[in-house]
């Protein structure tokens, strides 16, 4: 079927199809959005729900340049009203805070790999209340203090990941209770994690005070020969706890992008899988 005998088409029905070949194929949406001025105003909002904004090679730069230049050419309400999912990585921290200024009603925020302290205070201070949360927590809390769980940015967290957190887990286990939703935590640590530890009682903790608590996934930097010799299994059998997962991982953002994009790639979802097959 042409784009002229859509026009034949009733109007709602024409909305649908183009909504739904949008949300079918979302590297197609961009081209719908040209088919015409309403096609444009019916796709956008499609296009712009979950947004992946690196920085890096000549294609990428091109959509962060696009993305900072439709900031300036549309209301902020429009990004507030839409963007619901975004995933900022590796962007320099005073586009990060120009992004972030608009994207307001995020529910879906992922900044990646490390967070700098100037966009943690921002983000942290703004009215941004995400359900789900990917941070580093280098900077998360204050002068090396341990951070305030209970401020109103974490209330709604029901998923959390942290990258690079191991060190402070010993002294943030407790701050793990203020999060009153949580119930999907996730370490992203390079580290090795010894069951004989200080931080096992850290993690102790956190298991036994976040009542709502479903999933605890500790993803673990492993070397190929530590992959091959069962290095994550080994470490997940010496925790008991049937909440928690270990996953051996490696440093890619491209991976961790493209699940933004594929459910069945999801962290929770492998997670879930896992402790429901046990």
């Amino acid at each position: 079927m042409s784009f002229t005998s859509l026009s034949a088409l009733p109007f709602e029905l024409e909305q649908d199809i183009f909504q739904s070949a949008a949300n079918a194929d979302r590297r197609s949406a961009l081209s719908l959005a040209l088919v015409a001025r309403r096609v444009q105003f019916w796709v956008e909002p499609i296009i712009y729900n979950r947004v992946a904004l690196q920085y890096g090679g000549s294609e990428s730069a091109r959509v962060l340049e696009g993305f900072i230049s439709a900031i300036k050419t549309k209301p902020a309400s429009f990004f507030a009203s839409y963007v619901k999912t975004l995933l900022l990585s590796d962007i320099p921290a005073c586009f990060v805070m120009e992004i972030l200024a608009v994207c307001t009603g995020l529910t879906d925020l992922r900044v990646w790999p490390y967070t700098p302290s100037a966009v943690t205070r921002f983000v942290v201070a703004s009215s941004i209340r995400p359900v789900h949360l990917s941070f580093s927590a280098e900077y998360l809390a204050t002068h090396g203090s341990i951070p305030n769980f209970g401020l109103p940015f974490y209330q709604e967290l029901t998923h959390l990941e942290l990258h690079d957190t191991w060190g402070q887990l010993i002294s943030w286990a407790p701050s793990f209770a203020m999060l009153p939703e949580l119930t999907h935590l996730a370490f992203a640590f390079g580290s090795p994690f010894s069951c004989g530890s200080i931080a096992s009682y850290g993690l102790s903790a956190i298991l036994t005070n976040c009542t709502k608590l479903k999933v605890c996934v500790l993803r673990c930097v492993l070397s190929e020969d530590e992959l091959r010799f069962g290095q994550d299994a080994a470490i997940a059998h010496s925790i008991v706890d049937p909440r928690v997962v270990v996953v051996g991982w490696r440093r890619s953002q491209a991976r961790w992008a493209g699940s933004l994009w594929n459910e069945k790639a999801n962290l929770w979802n492998q997670a879930e899988a896992i402790i429901a097959a046990r």
